[in-house]
């Protein structure tokens, strides 16, 4: 019988596979002898080698950025949500309004935020689900929002959505399902509804989703900015509703020829579900995992429409010869089910979701999630709470790559040319555009990360430079353990965009990664990473240390029936075998008790098992979601020998991973009853400790409070306990106290943790509980003040990370403040914000040479030198009488601590980096009993100018004092500043205030200017000092907008403000403006010859007054390639007019040609001026179709009556005008009878005189135009 005892994640994740080892035909697991045979960055050279020839099956930019981007989420949002169901199939004739129920605003913001700060990067919306309800005002059936309530039927949630996503720069993704249960284009049917041909079909679904794909991808409002990376057409259908075959082609070139690179855009668009034409596929599952060795690659046949992704049990795995890459994406809930509901909305548990992650993602897939917005429009917060969480962890995890720290190093064992450009170093420079890769000729590499010393890590990260594509088709992972062993961690196949090795935490010292490929290529390694996971984020399940564990491929199992066997990183040892009713297996094993690991599900079911013949019980791995890795079966204690366990599947399927064992000789296993417990303040509680598994003989651990959110005021950290168990005892306690916190902080937890102290004894399976801390206080405006007063009094300077995000809490929360009438959520929520941005603060310890004090030197500004993050260096003295240097701690130091008995040679360092040489101002704060304290500085290569200053008191050191003297850096650059005590003596030291005195800087001058029809701020140049900044404010004259801002001659948009920070060089800054609609001033001009010519008026030069409010469609300037100059008038609706502003020489008639679109016929509009200047008139239908596809053309009459300038009104009637695109105007017969007042014309000629009269103002072209 084979087993091991697990004393690293090695063993649970590897099996007993030897380090000698060969991995598939050609791996081993021995490449170069570490001490010698590595290729370093600094052996290499620039020999201008060429790349290695790239795949023929790549991403497209917008597959490739997607499996770099890795989460996404998806919206399900409908009247699902409202009726407690998944698919909507029997809603029947109920209204719109029966079913979608929202009352409230939908609160998009709100939502896209916390995908946002979670790191989800796109978000895809159900638009219209099975259901064939549209979430958006859709002009083809009034089976949508606008036909409810919500918002008075103005409502549109398409739009808020996107919206939000623009603003927050979320990719967006359209789910717009092609099964339609609703509509009756669905299926093929005669014009009297009985069921017919494909050939005898009276309306076309196809035309009818085609349509609404135009709608929505041809609108600016939908998607992010106008545009969606992604569009989702679900393969679902319903009993019955298979009548129905859908044109891709059509489809697919619609989508394109708006999303795709035929619209301008870098990439096509991806598709999910289109046949063929499908560059994002389903993983095969919706639990959110992915095959262990997946494949970005399918093979499609365009001739049949077909694809074949190569389905293997629950995955779809691909193809390495695949012909056309496929995004593997692995959609999941958070939730039980895909939309909200009441019996549906608690949300995965964090452990789950990493499980998730790393089974989607670490197996080359991306991840899809489904975050539910509830029956309000909001989402719950307990889901909120638990995305964020999410987000933390995955931040947490890998915000510290061990294999790029400082110390570490990576080499190969071949680098391609021997040159730089593919050297080692390449995969952890942060940059997925470069690689490391191998000689032609060799298939096989290998890469050793050393650590630079000992590390604790749990994860491997290793990504593909799949932009060449994917092509390593084996893999191994090792480490080298304290012993100086190796051990491996995980081998495979594939890599592709991201594989994670994630095993329970090792120690080594260096990590080993060899990879291959097939002949004729090379493997390339953009990235690689070593880590140490999350709480959250650590593997779940693993077997305490000193437990041995067997894993189902060890002989030990004995196995009857047809049992299936599966792979993944996401099971233990990365097996598990699966088998339905009438199969089972026998177990061997040596020791006093048993766990079987496995499987739970919603499709699984019951077992017998037996130990030793005898009937132990019957298990039920019934679950309603599914998750891998649990205990489904624990025997009774055992006698210590050889044992045989048998089980015997009774109903529906048995999963097994493994078998866990303690064998210790009979001292057992000690853990805590439970892993989590709750508390409230200023309270004792007793935990329960249980020894199982045997009970011979004496055994001790230790039970030990550690921090978490709760810190050293909430509980008390001294209560650390030796809890002994005599030999027969099974049930011990430990205590745990809290503490009374005053401050509102909400809920706060920390943990309490087991420690074996006596040899062989196994701590488990519950080794820390996380203990939660109720919070004693409400969220009050005092709480809030007491946080804001707090966070105003703190100092960035005493932090490594998190200052930002924690300044800008405690200004919002400033800001509810100083609204007086503030709610308790508003008030609750700033303290939650608060509260948890002070959470994420990492505190500094100490200066280094890495985080070194940077001496200010900008105008104004100043930094604080906090005493007790120096390097202590005491050296022991009898004058120091007894006192040694030390950090001593008190309320009257500004962060709590400060630096106490600097004695006689002691020395306390400050590592530095200072940019500007010169002198500096200091003042130092400081508490002292003796007048003859002294501070005495100096600097270790002599950069800073030695120098003492007294700084004593003659008070006991009550009261703290302050000196200012100054510093002289005379070389720019690191340095180290030391202080040392005197014969005197230093006082307490707490901080130094420093802030530059006389520094040299540079001025630079920054250049701004303004085109013609608008201003820029301070127009000229502007004398700035080096690091300063500069504001500039752009305005465009009447009737123009911003173009353009040019900075350096690089645009940064139509922006009407530009700061310049940070000042280092000279700058220029350029306003450019462009027309937009004519004005009093600037009007447009009637054709003055009646010669056939015409002159045109572009309709989106005109002034737009929308006289309506929330509309879903307000009058606004629409683009799109039909109009004549790319824009045209949209959405004139009932009452809303367009103005004209204009000046005609001559009376007469004109002839007005006016290119429009329309889908109602109905559509109408009037045309008036003020003064009765020309005639009134309408417009009283026009030529239309529904889809408002095709231009048409119609002549108007216009009579003016009297010459001059004048204001010219077009209304829309009571059924909306059309899309006017352009008016074509021609004299056609000049009345004469009316002398022509020339008036306006003269002050128009008068302004432009003036204009030329100005000089340096417009260029030639500029003048010859005016």
């Amino acid at each position: 019988m084979k087993k091991k005892s697990v004393t690293s994640l090695a063993l649970l994740l590897a099996g007993a596979v030897s380090a000698s080892a060969i991995l598939g035909d050609g791996i081993l697991s021995e490449a170069a002898e570490d001490d010698g045979g590595w290729i370093s960055d600094e052996d290499l050279e620039a020999n201008s080698t060429e790349e290695p020839e790239p795949d023929e099956v790549l991403p497209n930019a917008n597959q490739y950025k997607y499996q770099k981007d890795e989460l996404a989420a998806f919206c399900h949002f409908g009247p699902n949500t409202f009726n407690e169901v998944e698919w909507g199939e029997s809603y029947g004739d109920k209204t719109p309004d029966e079913i979608f129920k929202l009352e409230e605003d939908f609160d998009a913001e709100t939502y896209v935020k916390a995908l946002k700060d979670a790191g989800f990067k796109k978000l895809i919306v159900t638009a219209k689900h099975h259901d064939g309800f549209c979430i958006w005002a859709s002009d083809y059936t009034d089976y949508d929002v606008a036909e409810t309530s919500y918002k008075d039927g103005e409502g549109d949630i398409l739009k808020e959505i996107s919206a939000a996503c623009t603003e927050y720069d979320m990719d967006m993704g359209l789910y717009l399902s092609p099964w339609d249960i609703h509509d009756d284009s669905y299926g093929y049917y005669d014009e009297n509804g009985n069921a017919t041909t494909e050939d005898n079909d009276y309306l076309d679904y196809n035309e009818y989703y085609n349509n609404q794909l135009k709608e929505i991808l041809g609108n600016d409002d939908y998607g992010n900015d106008g545009h969606f990376v992604e569009v989702w057409m679900d393969g679902a259908k319903g009993s019955g509703s298979d009548a129905q075959e859908y044109d891709f082609e059509l489809w697919y070139d619609t989508i394109q020829s708006y999303e795709g690179e035929a619209a301008g855009y870098e990439a096509d668009c991806m598709l999910f579900g289109a046949g063929a034409y499908t560059t994002v596929r389903w993983i095969g599952n919706e639990n959110g995992y992915a095959d262990k060795n997946t494949w970005s690659k399918s093979i499609v046949d365009y001739e049949t429409n077909s694809i074949d992704s190569n389905d293997t049990g629950s995955y779809t795995v691909g193809y390495e010869d695949g012909n056309q890459w496929t995004v593997p994406e692995a959609d999941a809930r958070i939730t039980s089910g895909w939309f909200w509901g009441t019996t549906k909305n608690t949300p995965k548990s964090i452990s789950d979701l990493a499980s998730m992650y790393f089974g989607s993602i670490g197996n080359n897939a991306t991840l899809l999630l489904n975050v539910p917005p509830n029956d309000e429009g909001t989402v719950d917060q307990e889901i909120l709470d638990r995305v964020a969480e999410f987000g933390q962890n995955i931040e947490e995890t890998f915000d510290d790559n061990l294999a790029a720290d400082e110390g570490a190093s990576v080499k190969a064992d071949n680098v391609r040319g021997s040159d730089t450009a593919f050297q080692p170093g390449n995969t952890v420079d942060g940059d997925d555009s470069t690689y490391w890769t191998t000689d032609d000729g060799t298939n096989t590499g290998t890469l050793l990360i050393d650590l630079g010393g000992t590390k604790t890590f749990d994860v491997v990260s290793i990504e593909e430079a799949i932009q060449n594509g994917q092509r390593i088709n084996e893999y191994k992972v090792e480490y080298r353990n304290e012993d100086g062993e190796w051990e491996e961690l995980d081998s495979g196949e594939t890599i592709g965009a991201k594989r994670l090795v994630r095993s329970s935490a090792v120690k080594g010292d260096q990590v080993r990664i060899t990879v291959s490929t097939s002949e004729g290529k090379v493997p390339m390694i953009s990235e690689i990473g070593v880590y140490k996971a999350s709480e959250g984020f650590e593997l779940t399940s693993a077997a305490p240390d000193g437990m041995d564990v067997i894993d189902i491929t060890d002989d030990s199992f004995s196995f009857e029936g047809s049992w299936t066997d599966e792979t993944g990183s996401n099971f233990i040892g990365g097996t598990n075998k699966w088998a339905n009713s009438g199969s089972g297996f026998t177990l061997e094993f040596e020791g006093t008790k048993v766990y079987l690991m496995g499987t739970i599900d919603p499709n699984h079911g019951t077992a017998d098992v037996y130990i030793d013949g005898e009937y132990a019980g019957t298990i039920d791995t019934y679950a309603s979601s599914r998750a891998l890795g649990q205990t489904i079966f624990e025997s009774e204690d055992l006698e210590d020998g050889t044992h045989t366990l048998t089980l015997e599947i009774q109903t529906d399927a048995i999963g097994v991973e493994a078998a866990y064992v303690i064998n210790n000789g009979g001292k057992g296993m000690v853990g805590l009853e439970y892993d989590e417990y709750t508390m409230n303040e200023d309270s004792t509680m007793e935990v329960k400790l249980v020894r199982v598994g045997g009970s011979t003989g004496e055994v001790t651990v230790q039970a030990a409070p550690n921090p978490g959110t709760a810190i050293q005021d909430d509980f008390n950290t001294e209560l650390i306990t030796d809890v002994t168990f005599e030999d027969g005892q099974t049930e011990a306690t430990a205590v745990v106290e809290t503490r009374r916190n005053t401050n509102q902080t909400g809920d706060r937890q920390f943990t309490l943790e087991l420690t074996s102290m006596t040899d062989d004894l196994i701590v488990g399976f519950n080794d820390k509980a996380a203990i939660t801390i109720l919070d004693t206080e409400s969220s009050t405006r005092e709480a809030l003040e007491e946080l804001v007063q707090e966070g105003n009094e703190a100092k960035s300077e005493w932090y490594l990370s998190g200052w930002d995000e924690y300044s800008a809490a405690v200004a919002e929360g400033s800001a509810v403040l100083d609204n007086t009438s503030a709610s308790v959520e508003e008030i609750s929520a700033a303290i939650s914000a608060i509260t948890e941005a002070k959470e994420n603060l990492v505190k500094r310890e100490q200066y280094t040479e890495d985080d070194p004090f940077e001496f200010p030197w900008r105008d104004g500004s100043s930094s604080t030198l906090e005493a007790e993050f120096s390097i202590l260096n005491d050296v022991e003295l009898a004058s120091d009488n007894g006192y040694a240097l030390s950090i001593g701690e008190a309320d009257w130091a500004s962060n709590g601590q400060f630096v106490n008995a600097l004695n006689q040679q002691d020395t306390i360092s400050i590592p530095y980096y200072a940019e500007k040489a010169g002198t500096y101002t200091v003042t130092a704060y400081y508490r002292s009993g003796s007048a003859t304290n002294e501070l005495s500085w100096s600097e270790e290569d002599g950069k800073i100018v030695s120098g003492s200053v007294s700084a004593g008191a003659s008070d006991s050191a009550s009261s703290t004092h302050e000196v200012t003297f100054t510093i002289e850096i005379t070389e720019a650059g690191a340095g180290t500043l030391i202080f040392t005590g005197p014969d005197g003596k230093s006082p307490q030291l707490d901080r130094l205030e420093i802030s530059p005195a006389e520094i040299s800087l540079e001025e630079y001058t920054i250049t701004a200017s303004a085109g013609e029809h608008g201003t820029i701020s301070d127009a000229g140049e502007t004398v700035i000092t080096e690091g300063g900044s500069k504001t500039y404010t752009i305005t465009p004259d009447e009737g123009y907008e911003i173009a353009d801002v040019l900075v350096n001659g690089e645009s940064v948009g139509a922006v009407d403000s530009y700061t310049f920070e940070n000042i280092s060089g000279d700058a220029s800054i350029e306003a450019v403006f462009s027309f937009r609609n004519y004005t009093e001033a600037s009007p447009f001009y009637f054709p003055t010859e009646a010669d056939g010519s015409t002159v045109t008026l572009e309709a989106e030069n005109l002034i737009l007054n929308n006289t309506g409010s929330g509309e879903t469609w307000p009058l606004q300037i629409g683009s799109a390639d039909w109009a004549s100059n790319g824009e045209y008038v949209n959405a004139m609706n009932s009452g809303d007019s367009v103005i004209l502003y204009y000046y005609a020489e001559k009376a007469g008639t004109y002839e007005v040609t006016l290119q429009y679109r329309s889908g109602d016929t109905n559509n109408s509009f009037t045309w008036s001026e003020a003064d009765g200047s020309i005639t009134k008139g309408a417009l009283e239908s026009v030529e239309a179709e529904s889809s408002a596809d095709t231009t048409h053309t119609v002549v108007l009459t216009w009579e003016v009556v009297t010459p001059g300038a004048g204001v010219l009104t077009l209304t829309a009637g009571s059924s909306n005008a059309p899309q006017l695109d352009k008016f074509d105007i021609g004299l056609i017969e000049e009345s004469g009878s009316a002398e022509t007042d020339k008036t306006d014309l003269a002050d128009v000629i008068a302004r432009a005189e003036a204009e030329l009269q100005k000089t340096g103002t417009y260029t030639e072209e500029s003048l010859a135009a005016l």
